[in-house]
């Protein structure tokens, strides 16, 4: 398994690191400590696991309610 810390992308979805899919959401999220959390994801595409660690924001960061809940809509 492969551990990486990266800063995710505006739609929240993560990119398989080996072949590049989409992954929507990851399988397992856990709080590191209090200020991150790990997230393990698998690729069902290729069968590829990796790990990523997440900052997370703190409440003065917050600025609108689209920081907390972002839209789902898709055009």
């Amino acid at each position: 398994m492969t551990l990486k810390a990266v800063k995710p992308p505006s739609n929240c979805a993560m990119r398989c690191l080996r072949c590049g899919e989409e992954l929507p959401l990851p399988e397992w999220s856990e709080y590191r400590n209090d200020r991150e959390v790990d997230h393990l994801w698998h690729c069902w595409k290729c069968d590829y696991r990796f790990q990523t660690i997440a900052g997370i924001a703190s409440i003065d960061e917050i600025k609108t309610r689209d920081d907390v809940f972002p839209s789902l809509l898709v055009a």
